[in-house]
């Protein structure tokens, strides 16, 4: 059953980050993720994002036109 994960994507100075997409890379495969599957979402101009994802774990990347992609992360995303 998918989980909704929600959140405010901001630079070091608090500042919205708009213009970006958030990419989720499933890492392990379970009974409903098959490794390597892809969620992303692009935040809203308050920096607002929101996304359905199954349980597992991701590997968070942001991807922005004209800048390598940046690595934020792992998390572990648990049934509610």
């Amino acid at each position: 059953m998918p989980v909704l994960i929600s959140g405010v994507l901001k630079d070091g100075t608090g500042t919205p980050i708009q213009n970006c997409t958030i990419q989720l890379k499933a890492s392990r495969t379970s009974t409903t993720v098959v490794v390597n599957t892809v969620a992303s979402e692009n935040p809203d101009d308050a920096g607002r994002y929101s996304m359905d994802v199954e349980q597992g774990q991701y590997t968070v990347t942001l991807l922005v036109e004209g800048y390598p992609p940046s690595h934020a992360g792992v998390i572990t995303v648990y049934d509610d």
